[in-house]
């Protein structure tokens, strides 16, 4: 059977998949102690291209565990080179997220497969940043041969390798630098059949947009297609299986939002259970769709697995919040007590937690939607994602459905598919089987989630359209967010008055070194006794103490941070600068809490009620944008943080990230600066006309874009 289009690029056909298609075997993978060998054979069979989409890679991860490097080779660098070493005319091409710098200090910055020693003529390694700012390449497949594929929600990097046990003291469960991680939990489909050629098409489309260069589909091996049967058992055979994609509009790209038009049909359709397994759970579109199922009187029961909390702070003060607030709309949503929510609970883990990583979604037992994509917005809209659907075209489709779910709770309960099966025949409702085999305390079992939301945090964290999106957001709309019209002029006035500072620091600068006016001056020898002054014992402690004081009784920040930047050059002057006030911010802070309200009212005036106001209402993020931004004098807002209602942590997370870069733009700028001014030549004055050009650009081009900005809200 071949496959067939049944989406131009849209998403407005009545099936929402982009095509369907056969294959001869499908499996499920349940957790990494299977998905990594079977990753690593899939790939030693491989003969002529094996195309590796993912979110994430460390070249040092271990495919097989245990170890046994003397009988086979178990890191990923390895694994792929044994595999280019016993196929001649095999190439793999390897296309990881160009990933943001937020997980820098989570990643491999340089793969031992990019080194030089360890690189290969027919590996090719891309990184894929083709994509709207702000987003991510979250397509998680391998495809070999356009004959068989893994598809789902694992990367081949750290932290992913598990047991189906979980339990708290795997010795196995560790990262490539010898350091313990928690449970981690994760589905992939493994496949074979013509559809695999429908998604080496997707990787070979996905690898032109990155690279620009077009791969030719492979050659026919003449091989049966690679199955990893020692690790994946068939479920079925002959299944009738949908791609579904997210795609962001961007460039000449149409957006693509298959994903979020099969789930939502998926729980349209469903008449007696919803099963859902993710790590995410923020989609409003999603959360529509089951809010209205549980207002139905005859609707169907709604089962959600989700990890207990997210590891970060971040992500719980953001992602956990929005979180929150949908599932406080699908409580009020269940009249009928249909919904219930859990989270997987192993014996003596806690205070620890297993790390859900599934994107799962079960109809009935008629459809299970299995890939990459969370439940949350970006994933609907914004992000780049792959999922598959197998289709209950037929009783043998569905039975191996239902197989699945049970074979999945059957892990979390810490039991076995007979007994899931025996508890619903005699139940007749998966809740009340759950119900009644959940032994909390025991090995396994699920926990009923308890959510709470916080006011304080609630009024705090904005809604999911900054933290979450489904789109990609027109800068001008993030201003709107995070600066109110009235306050548009201050920063359009400060903006200008930044890009006029530079301008005459660099005037100042050539009249010193190419007029008269140097020699009546001597800025070299003024220098000279700055330096005199940093080079005594003490000087810079000295400074750091002088900067501290100063900010705090009011000098303002720029002047500070330059004379960091001239004294002690880019990265030591960035960090004496960014501590002093760090330090000064926290002392502004605790101040402003001793002295209170009323108080630095005679200091502030009105400006105390605005500035409240405004940090009341958002918190870390206000803290953050007036950090980048500021709209009032640096002390000033350290006292009034300390006076208002704001938490402390959410003053430091905004301060610590919010001063960073205006603090290593003036310090560089500065530092090149002083070079310019001193051993001026063409490179020199070169950079730092450079450095300048952009600085004026960015402070009169925001200026510029405030003011039209201004217009086209008063024409409105």
């Amino acid at each position: 059977m071949t496959t067939t289009d049944t989406n131009d690029g849209a998403t407005g056909t009545p099936e929402g998949f982009w095509r369907t298609g056969q294959a001869d075997r499908l499996g499920l993978v349940i957790d990494g102690e299977h998905w990594f060998p079977a990753f690593a054979e899939m790939l030693a069979q491989a003969r002529h291209q094996a195309i590796i989409l993912c979110w994430d890679v460390d070249s040092r991860v271990e495919m097989h565990r245990p170890c046994e490097s003397e009988l086979a080779p178990c890191h990923l660098t390895a694994v792929l080179h044994q595999a280019l070493a016993n196929n001649p005319e095999l190439t793999i091409h390897l296309l990881p997220w160009d990933f943001a710098m937020i997980y820098a200090f989570e990643r491999e910055w340089l793969p031992l497969f990019s080194r030089p020693m360890a690189r290969h003529p027919r590996l090719k390694v891309q990184f894929d940043g083709q994509h709207p700012i702000g987003a991510s390449q979250h397509q998680k497949m391998l495809v070999v041969d356009d004959h068989a594929a893994l598809v789902g929600g694992f990367d081949p990097s750290k932290w992913r390798w598990d047991r189906r046990a979980h339990a708290a003291d795997e010795p196995l469960r560790r990262d490539p630098d010898g350091h313990s991680y928690p449970p981690f939990h994760d589905l992939a489909f493994a496949l074979t059949g013509t559809i695999c050629r429908d998604l080496g098409d997707l990787a070979r489309d996905r690898w032109e947009r990155a690279t620009g260069k077009r791969l030719d589909p492979p050659g026919d091996s003449g091989h049966p297609a690679p199955w990893p049967a020692e690790h994946v058992a068939v479920a079925l055979d002959d299944a009738q299986v949908g791609i579904t994609r997210t795609l962001p509009a961007w460039q000449d790209q149409t957006e693509v939002r298959e994903i979020e038009t099969r789930l939502c049909r998926l729980i349209g359709a469903a008449r007696d259970c919803i099963y859902i397994e993710n790590q995410y759970f923020t989609s409003h579109r999603i959360g529509e769709a089951l809010c209205a199922r549980l207002e139905e009187e005859h609707g169907p029961e709604v089962i959600l697995l989700l990890p207990r909390e997210k590891d970060g702070w971040l992500e719980r003060l953001t992602m956990d919040v929005l979180r929150a607030r949908l599932i406080e709309r699908l409580r009020a949503a269940d009249r009928h007590d249909r919904l219930r929510i859990y989270y997987p609970a192993v014996a003596g883990l806690e205070p620890g937690m297993v790390s859900l990583h599934s994107k799962l979604v079960i109809g009935d037992d008629q459809e299970i939607n299995l890939g990459s994509a969370n439940t949350s917005n970006r994933s609907m809209g914004f992000d780049s994602e792959l999922n598959l659907s197998l289709l209950g075209d037929r009783e043998e489709s569905r039975a191996s459905i239902t197989a699945m779910r049970r074979e999945l709770l059957a892990e979390h309960l810490g039991t076995t598919p007979a007994a899931v099966a025996a508890a619903e025949d005699e139940q007749g409702s998966i809740a009340r089987a759950i119900a009644t085999l959940n032994r909390p305390g025991e090995d396994r079992w699920l926990e009923p989630l308890t959510v709470t939301l916080d006011p304080a945090i609630d009024r705090q964290v904005p809604d999911a359209a900054v933290i979450d999106p489904e789109r990609a957001r027109p800068p001008e709309e993030l201003i709107d967010m995070f600066i109110e019209k009235k306050a548009r002029r201050p920063v359009r006035r400060k903006a200008a008055a930044f890009a006029l500072m530079i301008a005459l620091f660099v005037v100042i600068t050539g009249l010193l070194k190419f007029t008269p006016l140097g020699e009546v001056l001597a800025p070299g020898e003024l220098f000279d006794r700055l330096i005199d002054l940093r080079d005594a014992p003490g000087g810079t402690w000295a400074f750091l103490g002088l900067a501290v004081v100063g900010l705090l009784l009011g000098v303002p920040a720029t002047p500070v941070v330059i004379t960091a930047g001239l004294l002690f050059g880019a990265w030591a002057g960035f960090g004496l600068a960014y501590g002093a006030l760090l330090t000064a911010a926290l002392a502004g802070f605790l101040a402003g809490q001793f002295l209170g309200t009323e108080a630095l009212r005679r200091l502030a005036g009105k400006r105390l009620d605005r500035l409240s106001r405004t940090l009341a209402r958002r918190g870390v993020l206000t803290v953050f944008s007036l950090r980048l931004v500021p709209l009032a004098p640096f002390a000033v807002v350290n006292l009034v943080a300390g006076a208002s209602r704001i938490r402390f942590r959410d003053f430091l997370v905004g301060s610590l990230a919010g001063l960073v870069p205006g603090t290593v733009a003036l310090t560089i700028f500065s530092d090149q600066l002083l070079r310019t001014l001193l051993e001026p030549s063409p490179a020199t004055i070169g950079l730092l006309a450079l450095i300048t050009a952009v600085f004026i650009g960015i402070g009169w081009g925001l200026s510029r874009w405030l003011a039209l900005r201004e217009q086209a809200s008063g024409a409105s």
